[in-house]
């Protein structure tokens, strides 16, 4: 597989990234990765999946719409919007 394929496959995952499909972390994360956010520093999978957890904990319906992928050989940057309704409103 190309990496371009993989860097599609990455984009479509968080496109249609869901609770159940957390399961599925550790396909695009290593066990070390490190997440920041302006809100998070974590670091190892279960600390990111933790961090994707509280989202769907926290918000309505949040998802991720990928608006551009730079590509520079084996390396992919996604930009994206992040859709969410506030939990009682």
């Amino acid at each position: 597989m190309s990496h371009r394929q993989r860097f599609t496959e990455i984009a479509h995952y968080f496109e249609t990234l869901q609770p159940q499909s957390l399961a599925q972390l550790n396909h695009w994360y290593s066990p070390q990765a490190r997440f920041k956010d302006p809100f998070n520093e974590v670091q190892g999978l279960d600390a990111v999946r933790g961090i994707f957890q509280h989202m769907y904990d926290s918000l309505n319906q949040p998802r991720f719409i990928v608006t551009a992928r730079v590509v520079q050989g084996h390396q992919c940057f996604l930009t994206w919007d992040f859709v969410f309704g506030i939990r009682g409103q």
